[in-house]
């Protein structure tokens, strides 16, 4: 029998947005198409969703690292697009284009069997989609994610970043987590409350990027009040400046827009105010309406942008980030 999957539970998550994470965790920095964006005609999510549209290429998908359409960047978009479409933004026929790129031939095929994370993204992303995750393209990618668990460490694909993708996915398709899966989160928390991109304990090693997801996970699965997620949130804080959050802890580690962008959505997901925290996000905003990644690039970056996204379209329509037009007197 088939599970039933929950879009409304994919919208109550734009939590699930999530970035591709190169081996390091750490996010390039990515241009906007040259010559595709038009004028900006207005700010904040608006804004956002008008340059991402334009980034789109004839074949549906949304530009990777390789310069051609890659299927971990479209899916951040489509859950970006559905995460603003659900606010009330008009996102044309973007994302059933994208989907269309993600059927073709075989790209979905050999995307899934790069792991269970990436597995996982898909589920998500065909979720937001209306899509059904168990039967797409000749492929079930919930399949990989069912049997993609480490029956030793009970951790899901490669490190806590998949792990914690992977949950998410059995989640929002009412599925099963297994009990080992959420010892897994135990195990492998840090003794400052955060959680690495390796599955590492080290202190160093800990991003924040990691321990948003994971706390946006354990929530989605019913722990919300545990040791677990607040020791999480505390060291999310640590990371957190008025200018927004870093990626670690550590010495001149500066604030990016994807950073930022996680850990509101982690802020939000266990149930904490984040309007006086949406200003930050907008200050990554350029003119274009993209975000930029941090304040040494200021460059428009698909990859920041398609992450902002759903962290502003967690505020109601007037708690919405600040239009880009009113940053420098934010920033005052």
């Amino acid at each position: 029998m088939k599970v039933q999957f929950s879009r409304a539970s994919t919208v109550l998550l734009v939590l699930f947005a999530v970035i591709a994470i190169a081996g390091s965790g750490r996010v390039a920095a990515q241009d906007g198409t040259p010559g595709a964006t038009p004028a900006l005609t207005e700010g904040g999510l608006g804004g956002a969703v008008t340059w991402l549209r334009a980034q789109q290429a004839d074949d549906g998908g949304f530009i990777g690292f390789s310069g051609e359409s890659d299927p971990g960047v479209t899916i951040d978009a489509i859950i970006a697009l559905a995460a603003a479409n659900d606010a009330g933004v008009d996102t044309g026929d973007a994302i059933n284009r994208a989907v269309g790129y993600l059927e073709s031939g075989d790209v979905a095929l050999v995307y899934i069997q790069t792991g269970a994370g990436q597995a996982a993204k898909l589920v998500l992303g065909l979720i937001a989609a209306d899509r059904d995750p168990m039967s797409f393209a000749t492929v079930d990618p919930l399949s990989i994610v069912q049997n993609g668990i480490d029956d030793e460490t009970g951790i899901f694909g490669g490190g806590m970043f998949d792990h914690a993708l992977a949950v998410l996915a059995l989640t929002a398709s009412g599925d099963d987590v297994p009990g080992a899966a959420i010892e897994a989160f135990a195990a492998t928390q840090a003794e400052n409350g955060g959680w690495a991109f390796d599955a590492s304990t080290a202190p160093e090693a800990v991003d924040s990027n990691t321990t948003a997801l994971s706390i946006q996970s354990l929530v989605a699965v019913g722990h919300g009040e545990s040791d677990l997620v607040a020791n999480g949130l505390m060291y999310l804080e640590s990371v957190w400046t008025e200018d927004g959050a870093g990626y670690s802890d550590l010495p001149d580690t500066a604030p990016d827009a994807n950073s930022t962008a996680l850990a509101i959505q982690a802020f939000a997901a266990a149930g904490m105010d984040i309007a006086n925290r949406q200003p930050a996000l907008a200050m990554f905003q350029n003119s274009s309406g993209a975000f930029h990644y941090s304040a040494s690039d200021p460059s428009d970056n698909l990859f920041a942008t398609v992450q902002a996204i759903p962290a502003m379209a967690l505020a109601p329509p007037a708690e919405m980030a600040t239009p880009v037009t009113f940053r420098d007197e934010l920033a005052a």
